[in-house]
């Protein structure tokens, strides 16, 4: 059997990505602390709030799937399987139950954030009671349906090779031997190395409900651009709720984003495939006999597997800001700057994998492709950044107060001369605390408008 060494060591080997689903897999365990975390802050925040509560359990829902590969980061193999027993109710009865409930307390969007259309949902009595009544609906559900054939996982075996055996060996984890593992171990051909895996049976349910988180997630994106609406419209608009709202927004377009991008990709897989995808096309392209298309497939699967945890990250950092009513001025250039960062990590990354797996192809030496790449993106780093930065622009547009584009107004008119004079400051001074905008929002605002200056 292989040791947890052994399996760490294969788990960074260039065979599988130097690393990548394993940091895939701790990142995404990060994540899920940092949900856990802030759920704990937002409702030690205003305990006796009912959209406190509501974000709080939403958060812990997140933070659980953007964890789908907890398990896989944590020694994976057959001499643990006592503690992967315990692992593998967490990645199916945890993660479906969460899904289900993040699906149902989307719905209850309107309870908690106001709508026009649909007002008549949004009152205290639903306020107080959907909280919690969405978390127990969702885990009676999938206790109704965990044992149906649909979404029931019935079967599991470990796969065993050692390097220069002509077949790889099935351990039978729980279930039954199948045909399909067989037909897998046949596809994998000999052994070229030592390695350790399992082969589970996918049932279509389960499919189905992690695809109808995209769906649900953009119904509740237009849930949430309908309140920031519905804020702004009367005689006497709600600029602060609208600011929350808008943040909430904000969040949830990242994470449709991040999940539409996973839906587009799985998608392109499928193509390249030439049919549906499983964990078992995974398990074949990574240890079996792989060209270099096969390579590619398998790099983008992983991939994948990186996208949703990075949105729900994004998701939730924008719920705090929406549930502890801050304002989210600046926050519209901060996350400009944080996304063109992330982007252009994340084409760091790819192209790193895709350098290293070309030169390993041609002269057999992998990181010399990576640090190629890397000395490249280097150098041409400011166009793309010039690039992105537009693109950022697009995503997320700058928006203001009222107060804040009044005070903007005011700098502008004071900066014609490039000049603030002790007169204009003071002027300025008054303003600000007349609308009440704290010393960092002035200094944010004038930055912003510094910005445009300096680019003109």
């Amino acid at each position: 059997m292989q040791t947890a060494r052994e399996f760490y060591a294969d788990a960074f080997s260039s065979e599988s990505l130097f690393g990548f689903k394993m940091i895939v897999s701790w990142s995404s365990t990060l994540i899920l602390l940092w949900c856990l975390a802030l759920s704990a802050l937002i409702w030690r925040a205003n305990t006796k709030g009912f959209e406190n509560k509501f974000m709080s359990i939403l958060l812990i829902c997140e933070g659980v799937k953007a964890s789908f590969l907890l398990s896989q980061g944590i020694v994976y193999i057959r001499r643990y399987e006592a503690l992967q027993d315990i692992l593998w109710h967490y990645t199916i009865d945890v993660f479906f139950t969460a899904q289900i409930v993040s699906v149902l307390l989307y719905l209850c969007i309107p309870i908690y954030y106001r709508l026009n259309r649909l007002s008549f949902m949004h009152r205290t009595s639903f306020k107080k009671h959907a909280w919690y009544s969405a978390p127990i609906l969702g885990i009676i559900i999938w206790i109704l349906i965990s044992s149906s054939p649909g979404f029931y996982v019935e079967d599991a075996t470990w796969v065993t090779c050692e390097e220069g055996a002509d077949e790889a060996k099935l351990d039978i984890w729980f279930g039954e031997e199948k045909q399909w593992m067989r037909d897998s171990v046949e596809d994998m051909g000999p052994c070229t190395s030592d390695f350790e895996t399992v082969l589970t049976s996918q049932p279509s349910g389960l499919w189905i409900i992690v695809l109808c988180s995209p769906a649900v997630s953009l119904i509740a994106l237009l849930f949430i651009r309908s309140s920031i609406k519905s804020h702004l419209e009367g005689d006497n608009p709600d600029f602060s709720k609208s600011l929350t709202s808008r943040s909430l927004y904000i969040g949830f377009l990242g994470k449709v984003i991040g999940l539409l991008l996973w839906v587009g990709l799985t998608l392109f897989i499928f193509f390249l495939h030439g049919g549906q995808v499983t964990f078992v096309d995974e398990t074949i392209w990574r240890y079996g006999e792989s060209t270099g298309f096969e390579r590619f497939k398998y790099f983008l699967w992983i991939l994948g597997f990186a996208v949703t945890p990075v949105a729900i990250a994004f998701e939730c950092l924008m719920f705090v800001h929406a549930t502890l009513k801050d304002t989210v001025f600046g926050i519209d250039n901060n996350l400009r700057k944080t996304f063109r960062t992330a982007v252009f990590t994340g084409i760091g990354l790819v192209a790193f994998v895709i350098g290293s797996e070309a030169m390993e192809s041609i002269v057999g030496y992998g990181m010399a492709g990576g640090v190629l790449v890397g000395i490249s993106l280097l150098v041409i780093r400011k166009p793309i950044l010039g690039v992105l930065d537009t693109m950022s622009s697009k995503f997320i547009p700058s928006t203001h107060t009222p107060e804040e584009a009044t005070y903007l107004e005011a700098y502008a008119t004071a900066m014609e001369d490039m000049i603030i004079t002790k007169e204009e400051r003071n002027l300025l001074n008054t303003l600000a605390a007349a609308y009440g905008l704290s010393d960092k929002i002035v200094e944010q605002l004038e930055s912003e408008y510094d910005s445009t200056l300096e680019e003109e």
